[in-house]
């Protein structure tokens, strides 16, 4: 069984292991069907992919990519991988509901069996983490706290809302962000607002008034001034040194 937590933090316990690993979307499990295991959701609200594997599946992936000797080493024992870019892109494009009607059926057939061939290659050559079972909950919670700001660093989420999006209050927010991540999380976000208008600026032809308003700020001019008090250089310089 691959495990992939693609919203909201998961527990994961297995037999030979008395404690649990916090699963948050950093990282993936890999269950043998050999091991029994259960999971519990940190969070009412979560989402997560699970793909049960027969070994038939496997000898056909064997059979149409390659030998798999090395995942069968790394994987017979319950461990934890970290998650590369490929295979979020290919979960993010699993969890979509808009990829319509006709040969939708068809679609996500191919999309899941690229998602397992992508997970059984992260096996083979990705980053075990062998101290996931100490990952405690507070630090996958935080992981999902970043993803969350990412994701709607385009606007102010008041710390209300955060917090009773997942499900906790707004002291214990702010304390337990800062004691894992090591900054506020309006210093997290005015960082991943500032990192998603440096890609804009250097990757399209956006005014800077409308970057400013597609990752959260009031104006060109307020992007500009923050630009010019953490990084030492305008919008137009950070545009113009890219295009050298």
């Amino acid at each position: 069984m691959f495990m992939l937590p693609s919203q909201g933090a998961i527990e994961l316990k297995h037999e030979g292991r008395s404690k649990g690993a916090w699963l948050s979307q950093e990282c993936f499990a890999v269950v043998p069907a050999t091991r029994g295991h259960q999971t519990r959701a940190a969070l009412a609200s979560h989402h997560h992919i699970a793909l049960y594997v027969t070994e038939d599946a496997l000898g056909k992936v064997d059979a149409r990519m390659g030998s798999l000797q090395e995942f069968y080493r790394r994987a017979d024992r319950p461990i934890l991988i970290q998650r590369s870019a490929a295979l979020r892109a290919l979960q993010d494009l699993a969890m979509r509901k808009d990829l319509g009607t006709y040969g939708g059926s068809a679609l996500r057939l191919d999309i899941a069996s690229a998602l397992l061939v992508q997970c059984i290659s992260d096996v083979m050559t990705g980053l075990a983490m062998p101290d996931a079972a100490r990952h405690d909950h507070g630090a996958a919670l935080v992981a999902d706290l970043k993803s969350y700001i990412i994701n709607h660093a385009d606007r102010n989420v008041p710390l209300d809302e955060i917090g009773q999006r997942f499900g906790i209050s707004r002291r214990h927010l702010t304390r337990l962000f800062r004691e894992k991540s090591g900054v506020s999380i309006g210093a997290y976000q005015q960082g991943a607002r500032l990192k998603q208008a440096k890609t804009l600026l250097t990757g399209t032809d956006l005014s800077i008034g409308e970057i400013a308003l597609r990752v959260g700020f009031e104006s060109g001019g307020a992007l500009a001034r923050t630009m010019r008090r953490t990084t030492g250089r305008s919008p137009s310089e950070i545009r113009t040194s890219k295009a050298r």
